[in-house]
């Protein structure tokens, strides 16, 4: 699952880390896990549905900016690169900026481009969240905090992931994605 995050960084990343001649060779690939790890923190840190819900509408719609789980993400990242590698603000803003909203987006898209068509973000959730939001977005998983595997599931549909149309995302909405 990880693994799987940090394929998409890296993918992602090309131009705004290895073809930056402002980030060092020997540390492109240490960026590249920082950003991993800050999405990492920064998903674990949302707690209720809503949030998920309102951080994926706004990548969706290109309005990563404004949402707030997005800047502390962008923001964490960018400090974290400049203090650990010494890479200055103006750059290690940008190289969040170029980043972490796209990978985001991927996402949030069930990776529907640039390769990624793997990506398992119900199950990135679920293991972030100690299965809180339901392993794969299925809306069978239900917790002390009120079902939020349900509440995800219907989220997922909200989001256009229904693809059989049957009101929740699950296995079956995932093979029809890649048909």
């Amino acid at each position: 699952m990880f693994d799987e995050l940090l394929n998409l960084i890296k993918q992602n990343g090309q131009q705004a880390v290895v073809e930056n001649n402002e980030v060092p060779n020997e540390h492109n690939e240490a960026v590249m896990q920082e950003a991993q790890t800050s999405i990492v923190d920064g998903l674990s840190n949302i707690k209720e549905p809503d949030q998920v819900n309102s951080l994926f509408e706004s990548v969706r719609s290109g309005q990563a900016e404004s949402n707030p789980a997005v800047q502390q993400m962008t923001n964490n990242f960018s400090g974290n690169i400049m203090q650990k590698f010494g890479i200055n603000g103006s750059t290690a803003a940008s190289i969040a900026a170029a980043i972490i909203p796209v990978v985001l987006a991927k996402m949030a898209n069930r990776g529907g481009q640039g390769g990624a068509s793997g990506f398992d973000l119900g199950g990135l959730l679920g293991s972030l969240t100690g299965g809180k939001f339901g392993g794969g977005m299925g809306g069978t998983t239900t917790s002390s905090s009120g079902g939020l595997g349900g509440n995800l599931g219907s989220m997922g549909a909200k989001l256009g992931l229904d693809k059989d149309g049957d009101g929740d995302v699950d296995l079956n909405d995932l093979t029809k994605m890649f048909k």
